[in-house]
């Protein structure tokens, strides 16, 4: 009979699981413990939910689980008992290690998410959109239409990892029609998001130790995903335009340069938009060098004073430019889809890596944004927040001006949904980050995008997600954390 063992103490704690459950499992460390040997009988179901005070259903339902995994035997006239086997190469005795003793990592390290999901509701952020604005409706009707296509084309189950052709397709069509690129879908390869689109080049096209440029100032996030490949990363400095081409030209000259990584539609975190004559100039210096360019398009289209500049892989017959877009700007960044458009040959090797590291995407949410695509329903949402937006950043630019006008500079930018608020050259970025209320802020400083450690204090304040209100508040916050200093 079991003794000296008293499971009360066990189950009556905080455990996991059902009752049953954590009956089943109090058993088993016992065992593991060594306290429950080979051939030891246990309590009868009535006896044991009496002395637990439990209905002996659930005793029954415990040690069924416990025949079910071969814990235990049941003889139907002579009670339960330890299988006589559950010794067989295992230690007599199995003491478990204290609390806490999982091995020291010892692959490379990888730093957490920019920005961890704020405790307060409202707050600035880098620049994303407003999750109020989000078509749910549309959405829901969306993936019920998917949901009874991908059924009926037989999509639900093993696919091509580079995407359903549907969505290929009509991405294809996309970047060809409006961004005057000239692609197929064999050129187009579906991501969960740009991020995992910016690893996956990163591995297809970087060896170890090839060199790999950004600007002093850029998106950390992909300075990662290019570490994490290998790659040896250099800065090139930046002007009031974007990549300083001539730097960029001397480092060229010096060093084997493998790629450069771009954000010209809208600079991260700078929001500048890199110019026509030096996007001439860029696809020369990539020809002459013979480098590769990623061009991370990642809010391609908030563009509020004119119509957004063709990407630089438009009309890129080299095959030169790797360009990279989502939809985490327009829809929601929930829905974790991005692309990944390229030469043929590149398109199959990131493929080849999305089956290794994530096998496929999501069809049923591929196919429900084709039908947002090809109904006009995108088109019509993007053209609905365009407008709030462009008077979010006007009434943003009013609202720091007065707030923040004696401490902090600003221009307003003419496209993306954040501003580059720049202060004065002694003023402690640390010390605002410390003093921000709700603990760690929701913005990034020049300290978090900087490569080489040389940067002057400015921050990246998202103005998309805020109404006019929120907005108000946020900024006489950020105003109060400043006058502190």
């Amino acid at each position: 009979m079991l003794r000296p063992w008293n499971p009360n103490l066990i189950v009556r704690a905080e455990g996991r699981g059902s009752l049953s459950v954590r009956i089943a499992q109090a058993i088993i460390e016992e065992i593991q413990r060594g306290r429950l040997t080979a051939g030891d009988s246990l309590p009868g179901t009535r006896d044991l939910a009496k002395d637990l005070e439990v209905n002996r259903k659930t005793v029954v339902q415990a040690y069924d689980e416990l025949a079910a995994q071969g814990w235990v035997t049941t003889d139907q006239r002579r009670g339960t008992f330890i299988a006589r086997n559950i010794r067989d190469g295992a230690p007599e005795k199995f003491e478990p290690e204290p609390a806490q003793t999982f091995p020291e990592a010892r692959g490379r390290a990888v730093k957490p998410p920019l920005l961890w999901p704020r405790e307060a509701k409202t707050g600035f952020d880098d620049g994303v959109p407003d999750q109020r604005l989000i078509p749910t409706m549309a959405i829901a009707q969306a993936y019920a239409g998917a949901a009874r296509a991908a059924s009926r084309q037989r999509l639900l189950g093993y696919g091509d990892p580079r995407g359903t052709e549907a969505l290929r397709q009509s991405i294809s069509k996309m970047l060809n029609m409006t961004r005057g690129l000239n692609t197929t879908p064999e050129n187009i390869c579906v991501t969960r998001g740009s991020q995992m689109a910016l690893y996956v080049i990163a591995h297809s096209i970087v060896a170890k130790d090839d060199t790999v440029i950004f600007e002093e100032l850029t998106y950390p996030p992909a300075v990662q995903a290019f570490t994490l490949a290998g790659a040896k990363v250099q800065a090139a400095k930046l002007g009031p335009e974007g990549i300083d081409l001539n730097h960029l030209e001397a480092i060229c000259r010096r060093t084997r340069v493998r790629a450069v990584y771009l954000t010209p539609g809208h600079q991260f975190p700078t929001t500048v938009v890199l110019r026509p004559s030096a996007r001439l100039r860029l696809r020369a210096l990539a020809a002459q060098f013979g480098f590769i360019v990623i061009e991370d398009d990642y809010d391609h289209e908030f563009q509020f004073d004119h119509q957004p500049m063709f990407p630089l892989a438009s009309n890129d017959h080299a095959g030169q430019i790797i360009y990279v877009g989502s939809f985490s700007k327009v829809l929601s960044p929930s829905l974790r889809v991005g692309y990944v458009a390229g030469p043929i040959k590149l398109i199959q090797q990131i493929g080849n890596w999305i089956g290794a590291i994530d096998r496929q995407g999501d069809p049923i949410t591929e196919l429900a944004i084709v039908e947002l695509i090809e109904s006009g329903q995108l088109r019509r949402h993007i053209k609905r927040v365009h407008a709030i937006f462009d008077r979010r950043r006007l009434a943003f630019a009013d609202a720091l001006q007065n707030e923040l006008g004696d401490f902090a500079s600003f221009d307003t930018p003419t496209g993306g949904l954040a501003f580059w608020v720049r202060f004065a050259e002694d003023f402690d970025i640390a010390k605002l980050e410390q003093r921000w209320p709700h603990g760690t802020p929701q913005f990034l400083t020049s300290t978090q995008c900087t490569i080489n450690g040389k940067t002057k204090p400015a921050a990246r304040l998202g103005f998309a997600s805020l109404d006019a209100h929120e907005m108000q508040t946020t900024i006489e916050r950020l105003r109060d954390a400043v006058e502190e200093r």
